[in-house]
């Protein structure tokens, strides 16, 4: 008869533990790498392994160290490739720890957040990344408090000692607006985002630009796009309809900037020889618009790595190395941008 498990099917750690000669005990310590073991003990144990063809039940292995080794990202939705960065970073550094992910899609409903992280908590998941949660503060520092480690990434949710780690947007919004103005343009127009505090800062940061050059732009160059294809096609339209004549626009997203470029073709105008546009993202698709777009990179797979290694941190039972963590922008000059036309 065949030694595995006396043909009971899977075997046990009571068969790896038979087979050794040893308590079940050491053979979890031998699997676990916790604990002292003779080097023999743990030659012994590994043979009998590799002899029975045994893995650990990750079932039981959970009840046991209290970990599903599973994390979950929520996210607003699925439709913006800035996202698919994000999840790409969050995934290498989840499976290089042993760890899988789940990803839950809000679409901006906060009773529908609210569910998903009663469901997540109460399946005893890891721990929570969140990006642009609509959820109130108190009810996510709620569920911290209940034992669920939350960590936001990209978007804060105002919930005090949760961690964030997010790109420096008002310094990418500097260098987009700064690098206009160094080529000469005056009248630059912002597409501002929704109403979220990232869509603040970078508002903030086109302004501060301005004002370190003594420039003060007029109210008409100022538009609600809504970090959408769409949103920044409207906005464009209603900053070349509002008499201001932008000769450059810097755009809260590349999504709104390439939503920006369609309608500035479509009024019959150029870019850049009439007007220059600047995105912030840089996605994929940025080098291959037409014409390829100057941008602000921000480092969204790094975004994703540093989120989930501050979140498994946590669930280590280990503090935050920060709660708030900024990584640096870079501008990515290509053909959108040129120097300001002459009057």
């Amino acid at each position: 008869m065949s030694p595995k498990a006396g043909g009971r099917g899977r075997p046990t750690i009571y068969d790896v533990a038979r087979l050794a000669g040893v308590s079940t005990a050491t053979v979890s310590r031998a699997l676990n790498g916790s604990g002292q073991i003779a080097q023999s003990t743990r030659l012994s144990i590994e043979a009998a392994v590799a002899r029975l063809g045994y893995t650990p039940n990750p079932i039981a292995r959970s009840l046991v160290t209290r970990s599903t080794q599973t994390i979950a990202l929520l996210l607003p939705d699925i439709g913006n490739p800035f996202y698919a960065a994000l999840v790409r970073g969050i995934q290498e550094h989840a499976l290089l720890h042993d760890h899988t992910m789940l990803l839950c899609t809000t679409e901006g409903d906060p009773e529908q957040e609210e569910r998903y992280l009663s469901l997540l908590h109460g399946k005893q998941v890891d721990g929570a990344l969140v990006d642009g949660l609509v959820l109130p503060p108190e009810r996510v520092a709620q569920f911290v408090r209940d034992g669920l480690p939350i960590v936001c990434l990209d978007r804060d949710v105002g919930a005090g000692a949760v961690p964030l780690v997010q790109v420096d947007n008002r310094l990418g919004a500097r260098l987009a607006t700064e690098h206009l103005l160094a080529l000469d343009h005056r009248r630059i127009a912002h597409i501002s985002g929704a109403e979220l505090a990232i869509a603040a800062e970078r508002e903030a940061g086109w302004l501060e630009a301005h004002t370190s050059r003594s420039v003060r732009p007029s109210p008409r160059l100022l538009a609600r796009g809504g970090f959408s294809e769409a949103g920044g096609f409207a906005a464009a339209q209603q900053l070349l309809a509002a008499g201001g004549e932008p000769t450059a626009i810097f755009a809260a997203n590349d999504l709104s900037a390439l939503g920006a470029i369609s309608a500035i073709v479509q009024s019959g105008l150029r870019v850049p020889e009439d007007i220059s546009v600047v995105g912030f993202d840089d996605l994929a698709l940025a080098a291959y618009a037409t014409p390829p777009l100057t941008t602000i990179r921000q480092p969204a797979a790094e975004i994703g790595r540093r989120a989930t290694q501050i979140l498994l941190e946590l669930v280590a039972g280990r503090e935050a190395p920060a709660v708030r963590t900024l990584l640096q922008p870079e501008l990515v000059v290509r053909s959108s941008t040129a120097v300001a036309p002459r009057p």
